[in-house]
């Protein structure tokens, strides 16, 4: 497990292959002046007006990042949705899942308060004008832009995901809760139970585990568990996949047993729902 993460340092260009669609989306979403602004202004509405944590270009770049090694993982024992209802091949479902996690948080420009919504109104029209370009079926390209969209809405923490793909986004969106994403809020006096758990927090690591995906979280202080459990859990407890994904906790190397923690953040489940994923043959 790496000592520290630089999130300054992390680039999805690293998960994706050349010649892919993937790689095509991402080189056109991070090359966008437009849906760079937006991220920005993103950042500036969560930041500088809300004091929240980083909403802008490089969490966008982190939360996609981590989809993205979550969906390689995932990948060996489940079908994507894509691929299971016949729509593509795995190369679009990563598209979709690399998308959605990139776009998601660009509602932020208009206001904290229902920001999925209106970020589902803004990336369709930039979606559309690439997914024409990769799609020269536009009944594919629109059924595309609909797994998107709804991997976007569904990072929401009380929105239950229904396809693998958002669930993949809602991961990713959870796994960015390093002190680096908090470090500019808490020094301008933002201390509360959020930033100083978030500060306590030097990495995380996600590899193959027994349920088949591990998150290691390591930390300088027990503070960090109740980010763990707000932020990391909730995500998980609507993503459709809690029941694949087992979390350790090292505390400055030394395991810790989250079940003999008190219990600091009650997730509260709204809807039955289950995401239609298929465990491949």
């Amino acid at each position: 497990m790496r000592e520290s993460l630089n999130r300054d340092e992390i680039r999805v260009r690293e998960l994706l292959e050349s010649d892919t669609k993937a790689l095509e989306m991402y080189q056109y979403l991070s090359g966008s002046p437009k849906v760079q602004s937006y991220l920005k202004t993103a950042n500036r509405m969560a930041v500088s007006r809300l004091g929240y944590t980083d909403h802008g270009p490089v969490h966008a770049e982190v939360a996609t990042w981590y989809a993205l090694k979550a969906f390689d993982i995932l990948d060996e024992t489940f079908q994507p949705n894509v691929v299971a209802e016949g729509i593509g091949d795995t190369d679009d479902a990563r598209l979709v899942v690399l998308a959605s996690t990139y776009l998601h948080d660009i509602g932020m420009v208009v206001h904290r308060n229902e920001h999925p919504q209106a970020a589902i109104l803004l990336a369709a029209p930039i979606l559309e004008e690439k997914l024409k370009e990769i799609y020269s079926d536009p009944a594919v390209a629109t059924d595309i832009m609909s797994f998107i969209l709804h991997g976007i809405y569904a990072h929401d923490d009380d929105t239950q995901c229904l396809t693998l793909e958002a669930g993949l986004t809602k991961i990713g969106d959870g796994c960015d809760l390093t002190k680096g994403r908090t470090i500019i809020p808490y020094h301008k006096g933002k201390v509360d139970i959020h930033s100083v758990s978030a500060m306590a927090i030097r990495n995380l690591d996600l590899d193959r585990g027994n349920k088949p995906l591990r998150f290691t979280v390591g930390m300088d202080n027990p503070a960090g568990v109740f980010q763990v459990q707000a932020v990391l859990e909730k995500k998980l407890s609507t993503s459709g996949l809690s029941d694949h994904v087992e979390i350790d906790v090292l505390v400055n190397g030394n395991r810790l047993v989250l079940s003999q923690v008190k219990r600091l953040f009650r997730v509260h489940m709204t809807e039955d729902a289950q995401p239609i994923v298929r465990e491949k043959e």
